[in-house]
């Protein structure tokens, strides 16, 4: 008989909390805990375990254990969010019971035939199958070839949905900070999913840019350098002036081909993405993968063991995940901001704009959920616009950097509603700042902004009860 996987002494107890605290509890509960000095990382890795054993994801991408696991006093209120999260998932209707079956790892004859077994359990659909394959591989092959074993199913996928590469990126991403021996049992969600139906589509058109500039043949450098700034800013803003997305793959084929560093590439696509971002009207707060997706492509780049095949495919499909596709349906002309509109705002202290810009977030008009049929289809208010010409005259009179990202936190912590989405958006766009050159790097913190006052105020209610209990 099948048995729940069960963990170390030390944990399992708290993993067992997350699941069967009740709901209306778990924020007090786990507050207790922490001013108790309970440690926030074993807190957070407690959290991580309960959702992967006992919530399943049900079709699609929202539930389960998908968004607890990419996005993990004030201090608190992160933490608080991420465990009232878990707990909401194991406990939802729609996603359990589940339990994770402590399941044999399966080999197929070593390696190679274990390799082969895990594929053609993808052909068929097969998710329990390829789970105990993958089981096997992660204890007799690098972990970095196991990823990009996974990635070769996942990077097709991504035309599908985003989330088939950006689950088991962020998860792996994750683990960085959680511990590499929590891999094999924390991957299994992710190899589950990207594995089931449907499989993977070829990718004829990337695919054949990498024949026609012999991305694989040629020698391509790797790391980037202040030589290449010209031409990462001229790739960038092409990017961004860019209406039809399908033409970006092979921007970024020509400028690897003309001798551009992958590194300096992905920094094109980024500062590209940031662009866009500001060009587009959605006013879905889910909308977050333009960034997203680049940060995690510009970090894959760097992970020893995955294949320059995949590094490549990664940023060439880039475009191709519906969440970013959908976006060039709603986009202004370039520039965005308005230079213009910018301009003609008052001057003011950088404390004092910093309120301003709060301000405008905090007073974006209400969301009439009567008259929303279609998230995916959402479009900003015009307000909107008043927090990012904010913002972006915050950033043309160079003040600190640093303050408008710990000002933008504190309105990210407000939001329950995007499961973690504008958690994973601030962090991108903080990443991205510090691994973007002048005078690019701003756009970033502009474009957390916009993100801020689209996000901002569409469901608090964690957040109102963790303030409550704070200063109880």
């Amino acid at each position: 008989m099948h048995t729940p996987v069960r963990f170390a002494d030390d944990i399992e107890p708290l993993v067992q909390f997350i699941e069967e605290t009740d709901g209306s509890r778990i924020l007090e509960a786990t507050l207790d805990k922490l001013r108790d000095g309970l440690p926030v990382k074993k807190l957070l890795t407690a959290s991580a375990l309960a959702v992967t054993r006992s919530s399943d994801l049900p079709p699609g991408h929202h539930g389960g254990p998908l968004h607890p696991l990419v996005g993990i006093e004030q201090r608190f209120l992160p933490i608080l969010q991420h465990v009232a999260l878990s707990n909401k998932h194991i406990n939802h209707p729609n996603m359990g019971p589940y339990i994770l079956a402590d399941a044999e790892p399966l080999d197929s004859g070593g390696v190679e035939a274990t390799k082969k077994a895990f594929f053609a359990c993808v052909d068929r659909g097969l998710y329990n199958g390829a789970d105990r394959h993958f089981l096997w591989l992660w204890d007799n092959i690098p972990h970095g070839e196991a990823l990009d074993l996974l990635l070769t199913v996942a990077i097709p996928k991504n035309t599908l949905d985003d989330h088939y590469f950006i689950f088991p990126m962020f998860t792996w991403r994750a683990l960085d900070w959680l511990g590499r021996e929590h891999t094999p049992f924390l991957m299994r969600p992710a190899v589950r999913y990207v594995s089931r139906f449907p499989t993977p589509p070829p990718l004829k058109d990337i695919e054949t840019l990498l024949d026609e500039y012999e991305l694989l043949k040629r020698p391509l450098g790797f790391h980037t350098s202040p030589e290449e700034t010209p031409a990462i800013g001229e790739l960038g803003e092409s990017i961004t002036r860019c209406d039809a997305y399908a033409e970006i793959p092979r921007m970024l084929a020509k400028a690897l081909a003309d001798g551009l560093s992958l590194q300096g590439t992905g920094e094109a696509l980024s500062i590209g993405a940031a662009g866009l971002f500001m060009r587009s009207l959605t006013g879905n707060p889910m909308d977050v993968h333009l960034h997203t997706g680049a940060n995690l492509r510009r970090y894959l780049l760097k992970i020893e063991g995955v294949s320059l095949r995949n590094k490549l495919l990664a940023l060439l499909t880039w475009h191709t995940g519906p969440e970013v596709r959908s976006t060039q349906n709603r986009m202004e002309p370039p520039p965005q901001p308005d230079p213009a509109a910018v301009a003609a705002l008052p001057q003011r202290g950088q404390a004092e704009l910093l309120d301003a810009l709060a301000e405008s977030i905090f007073t974006q008009p209400p969301t009439d959920w009567s008259k929303v049929t279609n998230l995916g289809q959402m479009r900003a208010v015009p307000e909107v616009k008043n927090s990012v010409n904010l913002a972006q005259q915050y950033a043309d009179l160079g003040y600190d950097p640093n303050a408008l990202i710990s000002r933008l936190a504190e309105i990210v912590v407000h939001d329950n509603f995007t499961e973690m989405h504008a958690f994973k958006h601030h962090q991108a766009t903080f990443e991205e700042f510090h691994a973007t050159r002048l005078p690019w790097r701003w756009r970033h913190l502009v474009s957390a902004a916009q993100a801020s006052a689209i996000s901002y105020g569409k469901n608090m209610e964690v957040y109102e009860e963790a303030i409550e209990l704070l200063h109880a």
